[in-house]
C-alpha cells in the first residue's frame, strides 16, 4: 500500500491533535513497510530531538511489525538480555527501543485476520510517561485504519 501525501498530513496531524488533547506537544511520523519515512513533523513547542525519536520508534513498529510498548515491558521483564542487544542496533537501524511506537496492519486481501498485513507505523514522542505515546500511537493507527478503509 501506498501512503498519499493527503493521508501521511493528516495522519500526522491527527496524532499532534490527540496529544494536544492530553496536555503533550510531540512529534508524529510514519514509516513505510520498509521504515522509510514516509512523513514526521514537530510541533513548534516540542523539543527538537522528538522528530527523531518518533521515526526511531515508528521504525522499531516497522521491523518487528507489532507495538512498541507490549515490546518494550515484555523485552524488560522476559528478555532483558534480548532487549539489550535490541537496543544495540539502535543506532545501526535508525531504531528508538520505547513505548510509542505501533505498526500500521491491514486485513488480508480476503478479509480475514491473520495479523494483517504489516503496511508501515506511527511513532508519537513527547509524552510522559511513555505510556502516553503509546496511547496516542495506539489511537492514531486506528484512526488511520478508517481513513485507509474508505479510501479504498
Amino acid at each position: 500500500m501506498e501512503f498519499s501525501h493527503e493521508l501521511v498530513e493528516a495522519t500526522i496531524r491527527h496524532g499532534i491533535e490527540a496529544a494536544l488533547k492530553r496536555n503533550f506537544f510531540v512529534a508524529c511520523g510514519i514509516v513505510d513497510a520498509s521504515g522509510r519515512t514516509c512523513g514526521v513533523i514537530r510541533h513548534a513547542k516540542a523539543l527538537y530531538v522528538t522528530p527523531d525519536f518518533a521515526l526511531g520508534k515508528a521504525r522499531l513498529a516497522s521491523a518487528y511489525r507489532t507495538s512498541t510498548g507490549p515490546m518494550f515491558a515484555r523485552l524488560q521483564k522476559d528478555r532483558p538480555l534480548y532487549g539489550a542487544t535490541v537496543a544495540s542496533l539502535n543506532a545501526q537501524n535508525q531504531w528508538f527501543l520505547a513505548e510509542g511506537g505501533a505498526a500500521i496492519k491491514l486485513d488480508d486481501v480476503k478479509g480475514e485476520h491473520h495479523g494483517g498485513e504489516c503496511v508501515g507505523a506511527i511513532g508519537i514522542a513527547g509524552c510522559f510517561p511513555a505510556a502516553i505515546d503509546q496511547e496516542v500511537a495506539d489511537e492514531v493507527v486506528e484512526w488511520f485504519k478508517t481513513q485507509a478503509a474508505s479510501a479504498r
